[in-house]
């Protein structure tokens, strides 16, 4: 299956699962509990077994937004948390009943500081992907990024709501439904059937 997010399928995470597998602890978090809160240094990562999670924030109106999601077969993480103390600046919260193996974020840390080849590689892909967001912001309209994240997860729709969903696509929920009645409206009934 593919990734949720770029920056896994051009990276093995063989490593981080390894490690997961040989020191970590399986903890089962329920949907809607949290791995982090906002603020918190992150002191644990994991490999999720099964299961799904969100990022989320507040933003600066008081607004709740959905900006990320990582899934079975991802870590769970936080680069800048994890890897220099500092304090997350998203909630990391369970979408469905989930199974995750917990290590101490040290050890991931040091493992990427043993070996500089595989910690370059992480930050180009990780960079890499932000960056290919950023751009894709400027040159999708936001139905094409609509179609983007359906085709890339569809279960994704059965997971969160529509205004997460909306948030996430940085879209007002109105502008969602527009694009979903315009999508319905050009879709042939055996596609429809699909969203």
């Amino acid at each position: 299956m593919a990734q949720f997010n770029a920056f896994e399928e051009a990276l093995d995470f063989f490593f981080w699962r390894e490690l997961c597998e040989k020191h970590g602890t399986l903890r089962h978090f329920k949907r809607g509990e949290y791995f982090v809160h906002t603020g918190e240094v992150l002191k644990n990562a994991g490999w999720i077994v099964s299961g799904g999670f969100k990022h989320s924030l507040i933003d600066n109106s008081g607004n709740a937004k959905t900006v990320g999601f990582v899934f079975e077969g991802s870590v769970l993480a936080n680069y800048i948390s994890s890897m220099h103390g500092k304090k997350i600046p998203t909630d990391i919260i369970a979408l469905e009943d989930s199974d995750v193996l917990v290590i101490p974020s040290s050890l991931i840390r040091e493992r990427l500081m043993f070996d500089p080849t595989l910690y370059i590689k992480f930050l180009d892909a990780l960079f890499e992907q932000a960056y290919d967001l950023v751009l894709n912001n400027y040159r999708s309209t936001p139905e094409q990024r609509y179609r983007q994240l359906l085709a890339r997860y569809p279960r994704l729709f059965d997971l969160v709501s529509l205004g997460e969903i909306a948030t996430y696509l940085n879209i007002s929920r109105r502008q969602l439904h527009r694009i979903r009645e315009t999508i319905s409206t050009n879709t042939p009934d055996e596609e429809k059937s699909r969203e």
